[in-house]
């Protein structure tokens, strides 16, 4: 049965296709005039802080995300993700207690063993674990075979964080069984995240999968951009040359917005000095809002402060999830060395 509530909200489930029915306004109204770094930081600081407390959970989601790269702000925002009403901003505030080390909230984690949401029960696994507290990975079993794409992925994810290799053999018995009512594209990009978790925890061969996946069929476009994000974020060098092709090619072969932004993420962290910057910065104006949002994050990933000026007049665009982005985008370029994994 899949989970059940409000949608999830995680930056990984909104970046090419979250919506907002309607929009809240952040009532931050950056200089359109140039300014001082400092300046954009604090403006980015205040749009996050209102997001946080927005009544819509995408933004509360993405505002935690975006408060990681300011992370001495980030207490206050995590005691309040753990009791929020929404599953994907609880599952952001513990996982994020595991990714800093949180010690101090580790107490925290304890309820939601017992949440509601499954994929929240595996974010408090995992924080726990990651805080040197003791926590029963047996539910995690259950997890991985779920029939529910959104628990085994994220349960994939907790895995591979975890670091550790008894995992594989369960991970390996999920690949390709279940899930007989989802989509064959949904099963696939799960698929990918499991072998993205049997990389992590040392089957170098499962990364063949995620490359292949980098020639998937044009209508299949959502599963080359996870393709292209997991080669990012498994840092796999050997994937660049595919990369920049996907990226930079004109023409009939041209490549969707989503792709080759998504390929030039994934180039950031692999070959900084090929991801173009060209291509976020084409997409900043785009009637879309989707891609304005993806190029802020795109941009944020790439880290060169000479997008702070765009960086910064997004951060009055209309819609308040492009808001969002740029601003953790600032907060990114101009703190390069917060403690932050990249998860999504």
């Amino acid at each position: 049965m899949a989970e059940t509530g409000e949608p999830w909200s995680t930056k990984s489930q909104s970046r090419l296709t979250g919506q907002l029915e309607t929009p809240p306004t952040l009532h931050v109204e950056p200089s359109r005039e140039p300014v001082e770094s400092a300046a954009l930081n604090e403006t980015a600081l205040a749009l996050l802080l209102q997001a946080a407390a927005s009544n819509n959970a995408l933004l509360r989601a993405n505002a935690l995300e975006g408060m990681q790269y300011a992370p001495e702000n980030l207490e206050p925002l995590v005691a309040r993700g753990v009791v929020d009403p929404n599953r994907g901003v609880r599952f952001v505030a513990a996982m994020t207690i595991g990714e800093f080390g949180m010690q101090q909230m580790a107490d925290q984690l304890e309820p939601l063993l017992d949440d509601e949401s499954r994929s929240v029960q595996a974010a408090a696994i995992f924080g726990l674990k990651a805080c040197g507290r003791p926590a029963d990975l047996s539910p995690l079993a259950s997890m991985i075979v779920s029939d529910d794409p959104e628990v085994r992925g994220n349960a994939a994810m907790v895995l591979g964080e975890l670091g550790n290799p008894s995992a594989v053999p369960m991970i390996r018995r999920a690949v390709g069984r279940g899930m007989k009512r989802v989509s064959a594209a949904r099963v696939k990009m799960v698929d990918l995240q499991l072998a993205e978790a049997l990389v992590k925890l040392g089957e170098e061969r499962e990364i063949e999968v995620i490359r292949a996946a980098l020639f998937s069929a044009p209508e299949q476009g959502e599963i080359t951009a996870l393709a292209c994000m997991i080669c990012g974020r498994l840092n796999d060098e050997r994937a660049g040359p595919n990369l920049v092709r996907l990226a930079l090619q004109t023409g009939q072969f041209q490549q969707p917005a989503e792709i080759r932004m998504a390929a030039v993420w994934a180039l950031a962290h692999i070959s900084p000095a090929e991801a173009s910057i060209e291509v976020p910065m084409s997409f900043v104006t785009s009637p879309q809002f989707q891609l304005r949002l993806q190029a802020a994050l795109t941009l944020g990933e790439i880290g060169d402060p000479a997008s702070l000026a765009t960086l910064g007049t997004m951060m009055g665009d209309d819609n308040p999830l492009v808001q969002v982005a740029a601003a953790s985008a600032v907060l990114q370029i101009q703190n390069p060395r917060a403690s932050r994994r990249n998860r999504f």
